[in-house]
Order: C-alpha cells, then structure tokens, then sequence
C-alpha cells in the first residue's frame, strides 16, 4: 500500500500549536502564523482552539517564496521567444506546437528525460474515429458531456471543456499525423455500453502502438513523448534535462510581466531563462506535496508516499509532483482556482469485470460483510465508495459460472484495431482465475464458506454476516430483482456454483495517482490573479491548469486529462502564442 509521510491529524495539531504561539513566532507542521495572535486561544483544559480566523492567519510552508538570488550569482542567461518548464506530455506538445508553428522555443526540465503515463487521450471528432466508423462529433457527443458536466456539479469551468471539445480533433489529428510519420499507428479503445446507459462510455480514447509494446493504453504515451521530443529538436528546438526552476522574475516589484525564470543545473550553477514573448509553466501536479494536498486536498494528504516528488516518476501511485509551478505562480500573485478541493485521480481496478472502466458487477462487501452499493457502476465511482468503508477494505466473491457470463472479456488496453493485446475468451478467463489463485491474488474453495475464511484471514470479513447476505443476494437473484440496491437484472449473478473464488483489497496510495488542477487559468491557458486578470506573459498548461475538474476524476471519459489540458490545449496554446 505505500508508506503514508504525512499524517492530517498531526498536522492539524500542529497548526494549532503554532497559532497558539504566533507571538513567540513558532513554525510548526509546515506553516508559519503571522499577523495576529489572539485568534486560537486556549480553553479551560489548557488545549489550543483552532478558528477560521486563525487558520486564515497561517502562512504555509510553500507560500513563503524563496529569497532572489543576485544577478552576480547567474552563471548562464538564456534568452529566447518562449520558455517552457516541465518535459511531460502538455510541456512537449506546447514546445513542438509553437516550433510547429513557426516560433522559437526553450524547453527544460528538473527531470532527466522525457516523462509521460499510461495511454489514454481522448479527443472527438478525429480522423481515426472516423477510420473506423464512429460517428462521434462534438455535436453527437453533446448530450452525454452536458451529463458529465453536471456529475462535476458545474464545479469546474465549462468553457474550457466545450473549447477542448470544439477543438480537441484538430488537435488530435496532428498528433496524430506526427505519430503516423515517426512510424506509429493510432488507435481506439473500446467503448463500454452499460445495460442501463447510466455509465456507458463512448469510445473517445485515442493509444499510440508501436511493435515495441503490446499494451497501448498502458505503455502508449512514451512513444508519443520520445516522438514530440525528437520533433522538437528537429524543429529547431532546444531541450535541457536536470535543470530545476526555482523561482519566476516578475517585473515592477511583482506587479508587471512574468519576463523570466530563475533554475539551478545539474552543476548547482543558476541558469537565468528569459522569454521575450512568454514563460509556460507544464510542471505537472502537487500530489507529492504534503503540504499543499494538506490545503486543497485534504481527504488524501495522507495518501502521500514516501517515493513521491519524482521528476522521473512515469506510472506511480502514490502522488507523483511536488508542485513547483503552483508554488512560483503563487509567489508572483497568481489565485488559486475557485474549485475547491481540488479533484483527485484515483484508479481501483483490481476486481474481475467484462470490461476496464467497469466496476466488479457481482458483489461486494465491506468488514461487516454487508453489501454497501450498487455494484453496477465504474470502478472509479466503486472505489470512492470503498473509501467511505470500515479501514477502506472491500471483499468480492463468485463463482464458477462467472467467467462465462460474458463471451468476451476486455481489459484496459484493447483497442478498435486489435493491436497488441487482445480480449480473453470465457475459457481464458477461468484459467486467469486459476493462475491467480497460484499467484495468491485470488482465495478459491469448494464452498462460499471457505472462500469467506480465506478472505478474513487476510482482511478481517465478518464470515457469518457475509454468509447471510450472500443468502439474501442468492435469493434476489432467483427471484429477479434486488431488492436493496436495484442493480440491473443483467448483473444479477448467483453465487451458486463450485468452487468459489473471492478477493481481498483495501483502497490506499496504491491507488492514489495524482490530483489536478492548481492556478487559476483562464480558457486561454493565461495565468490568473485574485481580480481573474493576466499575469501578462505567464500561462501555464497540464495537470496544474485551474478549474478543469469539479469533484474528481471518474474515467467516465477515458484519457481526458492527458487529451484536454496536455495536448489540446498546449496545442492550441503554442497556435496562438506565435499568431497562427
């Protein structure tokens, strides 16, 4: 599960103590009070109350900006057009966008390479949807992203989704002309039609295959960041590795253009990057900062793990960005974005279903072996109802019919053009079930009792609880109709026949990845400040966009992350910063 480096409570105690003792000037727990100190007093016990006074008057660690380094500490001045910070997809795709395009740009990164995860980048309306036969537009897909607008609660700031929508085939299609020259295959992950329609998902998500990899949606994205980066250079481009910015010059004592960015080398030295027309932070997310997920994301500070703040980290969970462009945008007077908190990704996918996206559609328990959801859902949305469960733990049991209760079973990774892996057959999938009681990811025995005995030695089930609702479930099923949650009869599955298989998995870091949004940004990817003005010269694109997800990521639409804020719209971005 990850070793958690940072406990909320813990920290919360400490911000009291150190509001309590803001006259001694005590820094506690990552933050500094300041301003006032009679706004956390102490109670009758002695113990220090916190307010919403005198939590507004702690500074955090990471709004404290570093002290400027002087000019005779510069070692290298670097001066071009634009400036791009970060190496991953959105800082790669806005870099070949602008020499694309025509403009000269300096790209650098705290990284040693090229970075990107997973595969999925969804876009409407491309040529490759319409290779293979989809009618998906911006028009025939309205209804159902006016639906995904309103499962964000409006919380997220819709122009920059239908500006993603309007555009993101334009922008995918030149991707996907540079990926077919570097010798690359675009294609399509399946869709997935949900009995009820509730949370069926269109096939929007775009992989890049190579005869290098066999799964596109897992190992695609390192092709195409290996492909723009080569593009870049190509094009006239510059790319720097192990270079880390520290802080943004913004002229008129912090009130006038972002005109240049402050790094140190691998070497230690301090390297000077002005950008005569523009600095484009694409640094990626805070979910490696303790902190700053302590601020804006607080249900999973403590999701954070010991091995975050990688600028290398690829697939990881466990948080992956320490926050560095947030932190200079804040330290320059840019706002934070309106949506709070910010919107977490988390991926649960470890439980048997027909399809990737799709939740486990039998039954799931939780410690007092009851039923506690609506097993016909997502997996995104299932894990989020695991997490309100007794220690996030959640148990799943069936039989042996069910690996034929569906002719085919996808996994993430299939696609439209059948390149690389492929869906399993009902056979196949038994034998998966077999192999994985080898491998002890799956308990298996010849009644539902054993497999219950199995799964409280791991996790602690309540057997005979389990027992008994498994009855009642039996009977639902017999009967047609569930009479506790209403799943869809397509779902209804007996638990009947042996030998019986069940798992064990409790929600943690192991399935936190990262957390998006950040800076207030305009649909313009322009850097914001408190009165929704420009920073002038300061835009930033990616993850650390503002705004772009309400409540949090639900994989209702595959790859829309990497599609929206990392190639949408660093490609629009780079179109308009050089007049196209």
């Amino acid at each position: 599960m990850g070793t958690a480096m940072f406990d909320r409570r813990s920290f919360l105690k400490g911000a009291l103590a150190a509001g309590a003792g803001a006259a001694s000037g005590a820094m506690l727990a990552g933050c500094a009070p300041h301003g006032r100190s009679d706004t956390a007093g102490l109670g009758g016990d002695g113990v220090a109350t916190m307010t919403a006074d005198a939590y507004e008057e702690l500074t955090w660690s990471f709004e404290v900006p570093p002290e400027p380094v002087d000019e005779s500490q510069i070692a290298q001045t670097v001066t071009d057009d634009f400036i791009v910070i970060g190496s991953g997809v959105s800082g790669l795709v806005t870099a070949a966008s602008i020499v694309g395009h025509g403009g000269s740009c300096t790209l650098f990164s705290a990284g040693t390479k090229a970075v990107s995860r997973g595969g999925s980048n969804h876009a409407v309306g491309t040529k490759t949807q319409k290779r293979l036969g989809l009618d998906y537009t911006p028009d025939t897909a309205a209804a159902h992203f006016n639906n995904e607008i309103a499962r964000q609660g409006y919380r997220m700031d819709s122009r920059k989704w239908w500006k993603w929508i309007n555009h993101s085939g334009e922008a995918m299609d030149w991707i996907t002309d540079i990926m077919s020259e570097a010798g690359y295959v675009t294609t399509l992950e399946l869709p997935f039609k949900d009995p009820n329609g509730t949370f069926s998902i269109p096939s929007g998500a775009h992989n890049f295959y190579g005869s290098e990899i066999q799964n596109s949606a897992n190992d695609g994205e390192p092709l195409l960041t290996a492909t723009l980066e080569r593009y870049v250079l190509d094009n006239g481009g510059s790319i720097t590795y192990n270079t880390k910015a520290e802080y943004l010059v913004r002229e008129d004592d912090n009130t006038g253009r972002v005109s240049a960015v402050v790094a140190t080398n691998a070497d230690g030295d301090y390297v000077k990057y002005e950008g005569t027309k523009g600095i484009v932070m694409a640094t990626g997310d805070f979910s490696g900062n303790p902190d700053m997920m302590a601020k804006y994301c607080s249900a999973f500070a403590d999701w954070v793990s010991e091995g975050a703040g990688d600028y290398d980290a690829e697939f990881q969970f466990g948080g992956l960005m320490p926050g560095d462009g947030q932190k200079m945008g804040l330290w320059v007077g840019a706002a934070w974005q309106n949506t709070t908190p910010s919107a977490p990704m988390i991926g649960w996918y470890g439980f048997p279903a027909p399809c990737s996206d799709q939740n486990h559609p039998g039954i799931l328990l939780n410690v007092e072996g009851e039923r506690f959801m609506n097993e016909d859902t997502s997996a995104a949305y299932a894990g989020y109802a695991v997490s309100g469960q007794t220690e996030k733990k959640v148990f799943a049991v069936w039989d042996s019919d069910f690996a034929y209760r569906f002719d085919t079973w996808e996994a993430l990774g299939n696609n439209m053009d059948n390149l690389g892996i492929v869906p399993v057959t009902s056979d196949e999938k038994a034998a998966e079930f077999e192999a994985g009681v080898e491998e002890k990811t799956y308990v298996k025995g010849e009644t539902v009792e054993e497999v219950l005995q199995a799964l409280a030695e791991q996790g602690g089930i309540d057997v005979e609880a389990a027992k008994a609702t498994i009855a009642r479930y039996n009977e639902d099923v017999a009967a047609g109709v569930d009479t506790q949650y209403r799943k869809c009869k397509e779902y209804l599955f007996p638990i009947e026949k042996g030998p019986f298989y069940g798992q064990y998995s409790q929600l943690g870091p192991a399935q936190f990845l990262c957390v998006l949004g950040g800076l207030r940004t305009s649909p313009d990817c322009e850097v914001l400040d408190e009165a929704n003005k420009p920073i002038e010269g300061l835009y930033n694109v990616g993850s650390m966009m503002g705004d772009t997800f309400g409540t949090f990521y639900n994989f209702r639409v595959p790859g829309q992350n990497l599609g929206m804020t990392c190639i949408t719209f660093p490609y629009l971005l780079g179109k308009q910063l050089t007049g196209n």
